[in-house]
């Protein structure tokens, strides 16, 4: 009679172990939470989707300056024209012209000009873009000796070697023209340019 008050226990000790484990239910997951744009129709990309500068919602494309590349292209025209002129012209040099920030538009290169002249040309086209100035100016200062801290290239993007000329619109600068490798006709060729730009964006000088 134990026996089977014993056994009876068990079995209803295990029936109500059954039915306390088989109550209990595992937890829902929750979906992820939907990103605000995502769920309007036409929002456009999150923020994480947009590079900078790039697409929708970035930066705005490009940058409006009156030197363009064609400009540009009908300064250095004008200058080798010059350069092939009489009385000073050899048709030789690099030719170049620089934005207002001494950025590179435009270069063209004779061919057989010394192999220095395309990177001299660019260096002598930034630093009037930049300082506002021909670098005869600060070639002259050096060798009158009122200012020799220009000498050897102590300040950034300023070349003393002649020939680089500033390039207005509206008394502001647009940009820099600069040749090299041009010998004698460095002059004649500025004052070609100067010409040209004159008509392109008026007055030159302040």
């Amino acid at each position: 009679m134990r026996t089977v008050r014993f056994l009876f226990l068990i079995v209803a000790a295990l029936f109500l172990l059954s039915s306390a484990g088989s109550s209990q239910q595992a937890p829902v997951a929750k979906a992820p939470a939907k990103n605000p744009q995502q769920t309007q129709t036409g929002a456009g990309p999150s923020t994480s989707d947009v590079e900078a500068g790039i697409g929708q919602g970035g930066l705005e494309y490009g940058q409006v300056r009156p030197m363009t590349a064609e400009l540009a292209k009908q300064l250095v025209a004008a200058a080798i024209k010059s350069s092939c002129s009489p009385p000073q012209g050899s048709c030789s040099g690099a030719f170049c012209v620089v934005d207002d920030a001494g950025i590179l538009i435009f270069l063209k290169v004779i061919d057989g000009v010394i192999s220095a002249a395309p990177q001299l040309c660019i260096a002598k086209a930034e630093t009037p873009a930049v300082w506002r100035r021909p670098t005869d100016t600060f070639n002259s200062s050096v060798a009158k000796g009122s200012n020799t801290s220009y000498e050897g290239g102590a300040f950034p993007n300023m070349e003393i070697a002649p020939g680089g000329i500033p390039l207005f619109k509206d008394k502001r600068i647009v940009g820099g023209f600069a040749s090299a490798g041009v010998g004698a006709a460095s002059k004649q060729i500025n004052d070609a340019v100067i010409a040209e730009a004159a008509r392109i964006f008026g007055k030159q000088g302040r």
